[in-house]
């Protein structure tokens, strides 16, 4: 369940974003000591669900963002931009960029930045991320994920550009999901990344492999990000990446494309297309 939020319309903002420079489009492993803790997810409870009861979903439920325009089927997430996030940015040259979707974290929030709302409200192709103090909301890193929205020889009349999908902070390093909603053939296989970045540096730690986060949102357990992939007639899975090496330690097939992820004590709840699972969470 999401609190009431405040709405207040802060008009346009100016910001110079920090271009990023193109990502690897092949798994680029963190090489090091680290050794991540042992995660094991046993499956508890499946069951049907009617592909749009969101609503029954999410009841009672604790959601970790907002989105903020009228972009999918999903009302449960929908809602109103918190007092004093920027529902506009814009740049030098006159780009204009409207706001997506808020994640609220620990460590920072993040806002997230696309394409002017089409006529049906819609905001496109998020790739603007701004990173804002938890308490205060004051606007620290922007960041421009530009480069990351096409992969090498894909076809973009097939509508392959790989938006911000979530986003979150952890020990100071950001971990980002980037991915397009089509067949995975349209970009030869490489979409749906995770990459983990050093904010200040902006110097990439990893990149996972392909094909392991379209879904809406990632979770971090210890030392293991929880994310999803599939799409239509493509294979599903729920995936578990090392977080600290940015390696895919297992691929757990599951009925259809998985979409949101929820954890509440040892219980983690996976909301698919077509499907509600339930996994037991162990270590």
């Amino acid at each position: 369940m999401i609190a009431p939020l405040i709405c207040l319309f802060t008009g346009a903002v100016e910001v110079l974003p920090v271009p990023l420079e193109a990502p690897p489009f092949e798994a680029f492993v963190r090489e090091g000591p680290e050794t991540a803790s042992a995660l094991t997810l046993v499956l508890h409870e499946s069951a049907p669900n009617d592909v749009t009861d969101y609503g029954a979903w999410f009841a009672g439920r604790e959601w970790p963002a907002v989105v903020c325009h009228e972009g999918g089927t999903n009302d449960a997430v929908r809602g109103t931009a918190p007092r004093g996030v920027a529902t506009v940015l814009t740049t030098p040259g006159e780009g204009v960029f409207h706001l997506a979707e808020v994640i609220f974290g620990a460590e920072a929030d993040v806002a997230l930045y696309g394409s002017p709302p089409n006529r049906f409200g819609v905001v496109l192709d998020p790739r603007i991320l701004v990173l804002m103090d938890p308490l205060t909301l004051e606007r620290g890193r922007v960041l421009d994920f530009l480069a990351y929205s096409h992969a090498p020889d894909d076809r973009p009349a097939e509508f392959t550009f790989q938006q911000i999908r979530w986003a979150e902070v952890l020990d100071g390093i950001l971990y980002v999901s980037t991915a397009h909603r089509t067949y995975a053939e349209s970009s030869d296989g490489r979409n749906a990344y995770v990459t983990a970045l050093d904010p200040e540096t902006l110097e990439i730690l990893w990149r996972s492999e392909p094909l392991v986060a379209n879904s809406e949102n990632f979770l971090i357990i210890d030392d293991t990000i929880v994310c999803g992939y599939g799409f239509t007639d493509e294979e599903d899975f729920v995936c578990l990446l090392n977080r600290l090496t940015g390696e895919t330690m297992e691929r757990i097939p599951v009925p259809s494309a998985p979409e949101y992820f929820l954890r509440e004590g040892d219980s983690l709840f996976v909301r698919c297309y077509d499907t509600d699972l339930v996994f037991e969470v162990s270590r």
